[in-house]
Formats: structure tokens, sequence, C-alpha cells
């Protein structure tokens, strides 16, 4: 039996009207300071229940294109060579768990894995050490649910149970996008094996886990940050003051502060740049002890990650799975030959869209080191 050919370019086309249309709705309903009416609702979910239909479509047919040609990367590096000398863009897209390359001849994809792409990108997190849950593909009205603490109750034999209500609190993201262009020279594209490698697999990650970094960790917004804020940047004005060499007793107590708001504590850790964690490490927790305030990566019992972005002089202590991030839709970069053509150059342009959300604000704490302070 004939096989039926897919058209994995015209699924992509119907992909991307379609999230053009769920951007202009979400445009609407932002410029108007209102919720989706009904009508909006209705065309909205359907927009989305086709495009991951139309993910599922474009899924399956890359996959039997990566069985039929397992030489994935050198097709990928011929199209986007000839492309370029034709002065035409290409398109990457990233879905699910795929990426697909917009072929030359027209309807036609070279895939690549995209773990080639996000695995980097997460070994670049310190989110990922410190615990933090970072979803990816996510789609439509993503909402990350809250509970409070219930307790069971002890009755005696017969007598009914009283109803325990639980208080679900729905806290919705609200993705940012994020771009990054890296300028690469044509006599590079053209002369060098491998660079495309080197930009999807390495500098394109690097970039985007860096910024990532920057947004979570930084006690201060990073520019043009609206909804992409870090649990830090609300607590830089009533941090606690430590001394300029902070003691085992001021790093307890502010253990105890956090624990006090009845977070359990499994998934705390401290943040704090390399020079701070090596103060710790060399100041004595009691006089004479031999025992230093940090010792093997902990502090009072909780493990140190070190990053710069904190800032200097700043010490963080959270627990991480209150602070998710997800990538929202799909990730996708274009090729441009022509708009750095006076500088003989090729510009690969990435945008994707993230969220994040702060489910519990006591589940953080932030204390800054105040020099000359005893």
């Amino acid at each position: 039996m004939h096989k039926k050919t897919v058209n994995v370019r015209e699924l992509v086309n119907k992909y991307q009207t379609n999230c053009e249309r769920i951007s202009a709705i979400a445009d609407a309903c932002e410029k108007g300071q209102r919720e989706r009416n009904e009508a909006e609702t209705t065309e909205y979910e359907a927009l989305v229940r086709e495009n991951q239909l139309l993910q599922m479509k474009m899924q399956a047919a890359a996959a039997e294109q990566m069985r039929e040609n397992p030489n994935t990367v050198a097709d990928v590096n011929a199209i986007i060579r000839e492309n370029m000398s034709n002065g035409k863009q290409t398109q990457i897209m990233l879905v699910r768990d795929l990426v697909m390359v917009a072929d030359a001849v027209p309807g036609g994809i070279v895939p690549v894995k995209v773990q080639d792409i996000l695995d980097p990108l997460v070994e670049g997190l310190i989110l990922n050490k410190v615990g933090l849950p970072m979803p990816t593909g996510l789609a439509g009205d993503y909402v990350w649910p809250t509970y409070e603490t219930v307790e069971a109750t002890i009755a005696g034999e017969g007598v009914a149970l009283t109803d325990t209500k639980v208080k679900l609190s729905k806290l919705t993201a609200s993705p940012q996008r994020i771009g990054i262009a890296i300028p690469v020279t044509r006599q590079s594209m053209m002369q060098t094996e491998g660079i495309l490698e080197m930009i999807v697999k390495k500098l394109m990650p690097l970039s985007v886990s860096m910024l990532l970094n920057k947004i979570l960790f930084s006690t201060t917004k990073v520019t043009a940050a609206t909804t992409l804020v870090g649990p830090f940047v609300g607590l830089a004005a009533t941090a606690t003051a430590f001394s300029a060499t902070p003691t085992f007793k001021e790093f307890n107590t502010l253990k105890a502060k956090v624990l006090a708001t009845g977070v359990d504590g499994d998934n705390l850790c401290w943040v704090m740049t390399k020079a701070q964690k090596a103060i710790a490490e060399s100041t004595p927790k009691d006089a004479g002890s031999g025992i230093m305030v940090c010792e093997n990566d902990h502090i009072a019992g909780l493990p140190v990650f070190t990053t710069n972005y904190i800032g200097e002089n700043n010490i963080g202590l959270g627990d991480w799975r209150y602070q998710p991030m997800g990538l929202f839709g799909d990730m996708s970069f274009v090729i441009d030959p022509y708009s750095q053509a006076r500088k003989d150059a090729v510009d690969f342009v990435l945008n994707v869209n993230y969220g994040t959300t702060t489910l519990r604000k006591e589940a953080f704490a932030l204390a800054k080191v105040t020099p000359g302070k005893e």
C-alpha cells in the first residue's frame, strides 16, 4: 500500500497561523484590560487543540524522516549553506520532541533531536541544581496550583468526621519572550565544519541559561523584564542584615525564620557568590572547634550553591520547588543571511517564551552582608 506523503511545511504554516491568532486574541484582551469573552475562549480552546494535533503530526513525520535519513546534521549544514548562498532565510522549528529545519525543497524537512539543545541548556542552569522544576512544551493557560497544609483529625468510634476544606489557589504563568541574536561571518559559515552544531548545541543554550540564571537569582529586575522576575527582587529592600563575616548563628537564625512559616525544608538551599562561600569556609563555627561555618558545601545542614548573579554581599535562602519555571510553546530560530549583509555576516536569531512564578513568597529569604558590621 502506498504511504501517504505528509507535507510538513503545510503543517508548520498552519501551526504558525494558529499561534498568530492566539497572540492576536491575547493582545486584544491586554489592550482592553479584560478577560477573554465567550467567543474568544471557544476559538482559543479550538486553536490550542488543533495545535496539539498538528504537533503530533509534525513529530510523527520528523521521526519517520530520522529513521530514513540518519545523516541529518550534514543535511542541515548543506541546506543552510545553500539558502545562505541564495539569500534565503532558514527557519528552524523546535517542537516538543524534535527540531525541524525547513528544507530548500518545498514541503520537506530535516529533523534534529531537540535534546541536543535542551540537554546543554539544563546542564548550564543553576535552577536545575537547586531543584527548580522546569517543564517544557507548555501550552494554553498553564496554571501552577498551590494548597494549604491539611491535618488529619482523631475521632472516636462511630463519630462522624467533619469536612476538611482544602483551599486551592491558582497561579497562572505569564510567559515572556526571550530573544538572542548571534552573528556569524559568511566565511565561517562556508568554511567551518560543525559551526551549526556549535551554535545550536553550545552558544544558543549557553546564552539562554545565563539569562535564566540571572532572572531567577538577581536581586533586581533584568532589563525589560515584566513577568520574568525571581523571588529575591521583592526581598531586596527588607533583606536581613548579616555581619561582615556572617556567623553560624546568623545563618541558622535565617533558616529558622523560613522554617517557622511552615515550609518543610526538605529542599531548602543557600545561594551565594563563590567569594561569599569562601568566607564561610574560612570562618570558625565556634571558637577553638576547628569546624568552619561552611563544611562539605553545607551551612546549617543545607547545601550551598554559587552564582555571581545573586550579587556581591547577598545571600539567598529558598525552597526552589516554589519557583517553577517553564518553556512555553516551541523554540524557533531563524538563520538570516541579509540583515547583517553589510558586515558580511549571517544572523542566528532565537526566540523562546519562558514563564516563572513564586508560589510561596515565605519559602524564600534574603540576607545582606554589611561590610564593617561586627
